[in-house]
């Protein structure tokens, strides 16, 4: 068969190049570190190394998320940390003002030691998670979670809550309810506390219910209903204004009054009030904010007579039982935030140790076989160096040669 030269200058200079690639890519590899260089070197590889790529970039996304929730449910656990040192310091002062011998300006001495103690509770509730997003008001991030009022403190947060996906298949609460944990303190089964004097002498009791066409009215104070000195008329003030919302009113068994949502009645069982009667109407759910606040102003009432200073004692008593339940609310979340930091924990290994494999995986695909790459490069540039020379050898085999 006849091989024309331009037959042979087109299949060598081809065969060349092809070499030429070959040595170029396998340097390529050795420069990159990389046996895939694109994906048609190996499809398969390739899209298995694509889709472990994916799932650590997701692997190291959730450990910053970890990491993040971690930052977070520390300064709220270290918060209410601060919150149980203060609680626990209060129910001392408690303690301290039911001693009998102390006079009314001592007790006020406890009382401005109080309020401090509250201003502290009011920033801790307050507080945010470094990042201007508060730590107890629920989902609602940007809400402060309690404003200040005349009783006490009111809650504006929701009822939800803000989570941080911190693995595949979990997510952690990085947000809290406040009502439910400086709130939720429970001093009665029913919608209101109802408290009779401890020197009550009549037979006469008091209960309060909802009034549902006018519940808007609720303000979540104290109130007081008082006899007079004649057991025959009755008035109503709001203990926690000082406003008497129902004035010098005769009374008759059984009796209901509407006052500010509530249905408030007295009924003989079966005798008649006593003289100077009192009874104490408050929510049957409230927060420490309206229990220090309350405590505050029992230490600041003067015990002049018998009367008032079993008053006080009953005063004493119910703060002491909502700063228990205070605590117990408080020490249930702190439960809550250690069980949280110890999954993160346990999850932040077990990310790791996916790290370790999904990279390890990555490299066995991707990574370059030095050893066999140079011993590759070498024998590529001994082959092109053959063929280069066999080329020249061939391209000279003309009969022009000869006539020369």
């Amino acid at each position: 068969m006849r091989i024309s030269t331009n037959t042979i200058y087109e299949s060598g200079g081809a065969r060349i190049s092809d070499l030429q690639v070959g040595l170029n890519r396998t340097q390529q590899q050795i420069a990159s570190g990389r046996r895939i260089l694109n994906p048609s070197d190996d499809p398969i590889g390739s899209a298995r190394a694509l889709v472990i790529t994916q799932t650590d970039a997701v692997n190291d996304q959730l450990a910053v998320n970890r990491k993040n929730a971690i930052n977070t449910l520390s300064i709220a656990e270290d918060t209410l940390s601060n919150v149980t040192n203060v609680l626990h310091n209060v129910k001392t002062l408690v303690v301290s003002a039911g001693n009998g011998t102390l006079t009314d300006q001592e007790r006020g001495y406890i009382a401005n030691e109080l309020q401090g103690s509250l201003e502290q509770l009011f920033g801790f509730a307050n507080a945010t998670d470094g990042t201007d997003a508060y730590l107890f008001s629920g989902f609602s991030s940007t809400t402060a979670p309690y404003t200040k009022t005349q009783g006490g403190a009111q809650y504006n947060g929701d009822q939800g809550g803000r989570f941080l996906q911190v693995d595949t298949s979990r997510q952690i609460p990085i947000s809290y309810i406040g009502s439910a944990i400086f709130g939720n303190i429970r001093t009665s089964n029913g919608q209101f506390n109802i408290r009779p004097n401890p020197s009550n002498v009549g037979q006469t009791v008091a209960t309060a219910a909802i009034n549902v066409p006018t519940t808007a009215n609720l303000t979540g104070n104290n109130y007081e209903v008082a006899f007079d000195n004649t057991g025959l008329n009755f008035t109503v003030t709001n203990k926690t204004t000082g406003v008497v919302v129902v004035p010098s009113t005769a009374y008759t068994s059984p009796q209901t009054v509407t006052v500010d949502g509530m249905d408030i009645t007295l009924t003989n069982t079966p005798g008649a009030p006593g003289p100077n009667d009192k009874f104490s109407i408050q929510p049957g759910n409230q927060n420490i904010f309206e229990t220090i606040t309350d405590l505050i102003n029992t230490l600041k009432t003067p015990t002049g007579n018998v009367q008032r200073r079993l008053e006080l004692t009953a005063d004493l008593s119910q703060a002491n039982f909502n700063i228990d339940k205070s605590l117990s609310n408080v020490l249930m979340a702190r439960t809550g935030l250690g069980t949280s930091l110890k999954e993160l924990e346990n999850l932040n290994s077990a990310g790791e140790s996916m790290g370790v494999i999904y990279k390890q995986e990555l490299s066995a695909l991707q990574d370059l076989d030095y050893a066999k790459a140079i011993t590759e490069l070498n024998q590529n540039q001994v082959v092109l160096q053959a063929a280069q020379q066999s080329f020249v050898k061939t391209s000279s085999l003309s009969l022009f040669n000869y006539i020369n």
